[in-house]
This record gives structure tokens, sequence and C-alpha cells, in this order.
């Protein structure tokens, strides 16, 4: 997402508090359901925990409970396939560069 905006200078940012949201990475959502109407998932994520024989065991933990409107999830599964379009466009290039493009 943009955090310039897209009319003049002087009009207010997009987001509220977007500097103060967390920050959330996942690798992968294992679990989902619904309940009462409400979208339900959950994000986890890989990581490293040592052991006391210095070795190291590798496990998944949450990170994140989703919950969301039928509307939210739709909008949220759009900005994830227009994101993947502009990956693929993109080349699949995968690295920690300044994104080419955002919102576009």
């Amino acid at each position: 997402m943009s955090v310039t905006p897209k009319t003049s200078a002087a009009s207010a940012p997009l987001l509220k508090n977007a500097a103060a949201a967390p920050l959330i990475y996942f690798d992968g959502s294992p679990v989902h359901g619904t309940l009462s109407g409400i979208i339900e998932v959950e994000l986890a994520s890989r990581f490293l925990m040592p052991k006391a024989d210095g070795s190291v065991q590798s496990d998944m933990t949450c990170v994140a409970h989703l919950r969301c409107s039928p509307n939210a999830a739709r909008s949220l599964i759009d900005a994830l396939s227009h994101a993947l379009s502009m990956l693929e466009q993109a080349g699949h290039q995968n690295s920690m560069a300044e994104p080419t493009r955002l919102n576009s």
C-alpha cells in the first residue's frame, strides 16, 4: 500500500495509525473455520527452539487469530490476489529490495 496520498501533499494520510500497526509475518494458515457468520483463520509461523542438548528443534506457532466479516474476507482475498499478480508480473523477484509498485 502506498504511504503517500494520491491527491495533494496537504491531504491526510490514507490510513490512520499505520506506523504503529503490528507487522505480522506468517508461513501458513493451517486452521480455519466459521462461527456465527464470522470468518476465523489462524496464522502460523515456523520458529527454531534451542534444546538443552545444544540441538535445535523446528516447530510451528500461532502468530495471529484473524477474525473478520465475509465482506472483509473478500476484500483480503482481492488484495492478496492483486499482490500475487504484481509479484508474477515482476518475475517472482524474491528479495528484500524496495517494492517497485504499490497498489497498482
